[in-house]
């Protein structure tokens, strides 16, 4: 990894605790711009009570949080979004009785540029669908309705519509928390490609995936950040450990 890359996210000394419980103990990483950094560990390791931490879920105990060198403070998921912070958690968090573009603009909804829309809110329908095809086109997903609802689709078109509204709304750091849970092998693939294919298309994000799965960690990221009791045990290069060293580090046990 280039260190001279410029660094989009960097946690230092993160703290959260749950009563007598440190579920993120004093944790320091770097993100850099255009990578996918993979956070590994077994259950109860402080995955995802981390990614939480980060975001705004919970109110961190201790640390500091800097995007794109600038000292940050985020409260909430709103103002992790309004850094650029976006996460597309397991169950999507999709309105499952409205379609992709209801989906992709729910609660930014755009209003016709005329009396109608000024006065009367007409919502421009035509606009919205045009921006949700265009978004979908470039990474690579094809519905055979659009203006289905996204109950009717497969776990992966749904997870392709979540992380199209992730990046739509200028997401610059993409958080996936088990991003091939629940989905078929062939699902699995798609999301996998998903991903790749995000990297390749939007020079200026970066990408972090929790996943238990190391078949894909070693498929999709450039770097491996090994999380036990809620320390970081270990920071590798892909291309510079094994499975069975990142195994080791996750279970305290040589191989």
């Amino acid at each position: 990894m280039n260190r001279n890359k410029e660094v989009i996210l960097e946690i230092i000394g993160l703290e959260k605790r749950f009563g007598g419980i440190r579920a993120v103990d004093k944790v320091d990483f770097k993100l850099y711009r255009n990578e996918i950094l993979g956070i590994v560990g077994d259950n109860g390791a402080g995955k995802s009570s981390l990614i939480k931490t980060i975001t705004g879920v919970y109110k961190r105990d201790g640390g500091e949080i800097f995007v794109s060198g600038k000292k940050v403070e985020i409260h909430n998921t709103r103002e992790a979004k309004e850094l650029g912070i976006e996460t597309v958690y397991q169950d999507k968090g999709l309105i499952q009785i409205l379609d992709a573009t209801s989906n992709l603009f729910l609660g930014r909804e755009k209003l016709r540029n005329n009396i109608l829309g000024k006065w009367f809110k007409f919502l421009d329908v035509r606009y919205m669908r045009k921006e949700t095809e265009k978004l979908l086109s470039k990474i690579g997903v094809q519905l055979r309705e659009l203006v289905a609802p996204v109950n009717s689709l497969s776990g992966g078109q749904q997870q392709s519509i979540a992380v199209g509204r992730a990046i739509y709304w200028t997401g610059k750091i993409l958080i996936f928390d088990e991003p091939t849970n629940n989905l078929g092998v062939k699902e699995q693939s798609k999301a996998i490609n998903l991903i790749k294919t995000i990297k390749n298309t939007y020079e200026g994000i970066s990408i972090i995936v929790i996943t238990h799965n190391l078949y894909h960690v070693f498929e999709l990221v450039d770097r491996i950040m090994v999380l036990r009791n809620g320390q970081v045990i270990g920071l590798r290069e892909k291309e510079k450990t094994t499975h069975n060293e990142i195994v080791s580090m996750i279970t305290g046990v040589t191989a």
